[in-house]
């Protein structure tokens, strides 16, 4: 069976390019009928907070991505990494380490003096036991070093192909720190050891962290996973995305009004060549190969995902855009006429301002002050919706144009303004019925006084 894992460190908030990679896990798991695992990789004690794990939890379920098992917390698993260290040191295959960090500053200088990568030299390598005995008696504190193979590794990567590592590519790295807590690189082999993950589903910057996975694997005798290791999200800039080129985090999202079902949409097809690219979550599933992710470097391509969300709320039904956006259950023939016409759930709450409220934006007034024959054009819309409060917009639009010799295009637009208070919306004949005569008379009245002071 195929088990795959999600596993975050709780040391901020869930961002997007994180969340790519638990979406690649849960439609693998789901396509595969498989099981996903969630797992709290916090063994940065530092760093990582319970407030963190919980964004990220509570991220993950607006999303829609449910777990099979979990959350599996490293550090209520410290006991389980010791055994395993303890057993590599009965084994001969990890060694106490007892160098100073000012003993490590040294070898660093010593390799960048020589232009070479800093690397451990293996100076307690071969620290007899009655050594090691004597200094752990003396009260010297150490580090457990996994002693490398010294060998090439090579892996077959189902996104990047066969991967290989030189023989001196890895040292020998720690395994258990001076505080008694695991590296990331041993508790990640061993959990995924013991819960069988099957495929290791990550972005490409833990490539270099897989060669020292797959020796711990040998040395424990446990099954090496198949690893996948998907693109990152660039910017514009062509950099690693971050908070400096916009909203990355999942509740910015969230809170910009976009829907989960976009933000999926938007993360599983991201990197592939795809005859179509507007998917439920079902065809996403039924859709999902590992195979068909690219390795290069993905754009995140922020008008792709309103593009997307526009798409998802035109056929929404009317009852979950109500609840979504936090809006009465009696604006339903309102929301009708204007998704088809908004990005976000925040465009869907602001444009509920036309229908009842009294307001002009200032781009809108600054616009209409300046049209030829204004003050002519809203003595006669008042007029008309005072004495014909029934009259249709084709009825008013047909009235103005006889009246006036403004081009139909300057008239379609001053009356938008005039109705609604805003230059941009849907398409106005199809929403004039639903706005209240009251708001225009005081739009209308908003106008004047303008006029007034011009």
């Amino acid at each position: 069976m195929v088990k795959v894992r999600f596993a975050p460190s709780p040391t901020g908030n869930l961002h997007v390019g994180n969340a790519r990679t638990a979406v690649i896990n849960y439609l693998f798991a789901r396509k595969e009928k498989g099981r996903f695992y969630l797992r709290i990789e916090d063994t940065d004690i530092e760093r990582s907070e319970r407030g963190y794990e919980l964004s990220i939890i509570e991220d993950l379920r607006w999303l829609g991505i449910d777990w099979d098992e979990g959350p599996i917390r490293q550090t209520e698993r410290l006991d389980i990494y010791k055994r395993y260290a303890h057993t590599l040191l009965d084994m001969g295959l990890a060694y106490r380490c007892f160098c100073t960090r000012e003993d490590i500053e040294r070898m660093r200088w010593s390799s960048l003096s020589k232009g070479i990568a800093p690397r451990y030299s293996g100076r307690c390598r071969d620290l007899s036991g009655d050594t090691a005995e004597a200094f752990i008696r003396e009260g010297r504190g150490y580090v457990v070093r996994f002693r490398s193979f010294m060998e090439p590794v090579t892996f077959n990567d189902i996104i990047h192909g066969a991967v290989s590592f030189p023989h001196d590519h890895v040292d020998d790295f720690i395994i258990i720190r001076s505080d008694g807590i695991p590296s990331y690189n041993f508790a990640a082999a061993v959990d995924d050891m013991l819960t069988g993950i099957t495929h290791v589903i990550r972005g490409a910057d833990h490539i270099s962290n897989t060669p020292k996975q797959i020796m711990l694997f040998r040395a424990l005798e446990g099954a090496q996973p198949i690893y996948a290791h998907h693109s990152l999200f660039t910017g514009k800039d062509k950099k690693p995305l971050s908070k400096r080129q916009g909203i990355t985090g999942i509740k910015d999202f969230r809170a910009m009004g976009i829907v989960k079902e976009a933000l999926i949409n938007y993360l599983a097809i991201t990197g592939r060549s795809l005859e179509r690219e507007f998917m439920s979550e079902e065809e996403l599933i039924n859709t999902f190969e590992l195979h068909s992710l690219s390795r290069s470097d993905s754009f995140f391509d922020p008008e792709k995902l309103l593009w997307l969300n526009r798409e998802h709320l035109r056929r929404m039904p009317a009852e979950r855009l109500m609840k979504e956006a936090g809006l009465p259950f009696d604006y339903r023939e309102k929301i009708e006429a204007l998704k088809e016409n908004v990005q976000t759930l925040n465009e869907l709450r602001d444009f509920m301002i036309i229908f009842d409220g009294d307001s002009i934006d200032s781009d809108a007034l600054d616009f209409v002050l300046r049209v030829k024959d204004i003050g002519t054009i809203v003595a006669i819309m008042e007029d008309l919706i005072k004495k014909q409060p029934g009259a249709g917009f084709d009825d008013i639009f047909t009235y103005l144009n006889t009246c006036l010799s403004l081009p139909r295009k300057d008239l379609m637009m001053t009356l938008r303004v005039i109705l609604t208070g805003k230059k941009s919306g849907p398409p106005i004949k199809d929403i004039f019925p639903l706005i209240a005569r009251d708001s225009i008379i005081k739009r209308l009245e908003c106008l004047k006084r303008n006029l007034s002071t011009d």
